[in-house]
């Protein structure tokens, strides 16, 4: 049976250097960042090499500029940057689409966790709408990424639970893993080696604000993180 149509879907596709800005600024609006050039520029030097993606304040700049000449984003008087409407739509389209590749790749190809974000990156700009669905379905419609993150235009439900990011978290205190941040293989290597993934479980031992580190235990023993990337995980407690 053909599978229905994305509900997020836009015909309207963008050279891959705009689709990649695009997807990072909705990644940082979904963490509830209103992102400067800067912090952009810093965000999108995470992603493959392979994207071929120049990373020079220049060269963000006259991408942002021309993004903004196509009614995709606008810069406030602050500095920072906004997706249009229509902006988010294309963005939102672009993150089903590698969020929907990144899945594929974990449950159907088996490829670890810590390369999903980088191959999902090589697949999401070939994905047609029609693929789309194909994909969609042979994954039985799944509502997030490996990651814990919305799949756009699913079924997504917001877990029951007060979410905080791990910088926030409690000592002493136990909480279930809801998302991770993606585009770090090296990150997402330790802390799948330390299962650190969506619905595990972690404690809190000690949020150490002297040495700017919190130390955990999960099920496989006990280790530390530092408050910046700890900011980008966040737990549910019930």
């Amino acid at each position: 049976m053909p599978p229905e149509k994305s509900p997020v879907a836009s015909h309207e596709r963008r050279s891959s250097v705009v689709e990649n800005y695009l997807l990072s600024l909705y990644i940082l609006v979904e963490e509830k960042r209103s992102p400067t050039l800067t912090q952009l520029a810093a965000y999108i030097r995470k992603l493959p090499l392979a994207e071929g993606l120049g990373t020079s304040l220049p060269t963000v700049l006259g991408v942002i500029r021309r993004m903004s000449r196509d009614g995709l984003l606008k810069v406030s008087q602050q500095k920072e940057i906004h997706l249009t409407e229509h902006g988010m739509t294309i963005a939102a389209s672009i993150a089903r689409r590698h969020r929907l590749a990144e899945r594929l790749v974990v449950d159907i190809l088996g490829i670890e966790i810590s390369l999903a974000d980088q191959e999902a990156h090589m697949l999401e700009h070939g994905i047609s709408l029609y693929l789309e669905g194909y994909i969609n379905q042979a994954l039985g419609n799944p509502t997030t990424c490996p990651f814990g993150k919305p799949i756009p235009g699913s079924d997504y439900i917001k877990p029951k639970g007060k979410v905080v990011p791990m910088n926030m978290a409690k000592s002493g205190t136990a909480y279930k893993v809801r998302s991770l941040p993606d585009e770090d293989p090296r990150l997402l290597e330790f802390l799948s080696g330390h299962e650190i993934l969506p619905g595990n479980w972690i404690e809190i031992q000690e949020m150490g604000d002297y040495r700017d580190v919190i130390t955990f235990r999960t099920s496989a023993g006990e280790g530390a993180l530092g408050f910046g990337t700890a900011s980008r995980i966040y737990l549910t407690v019930n």
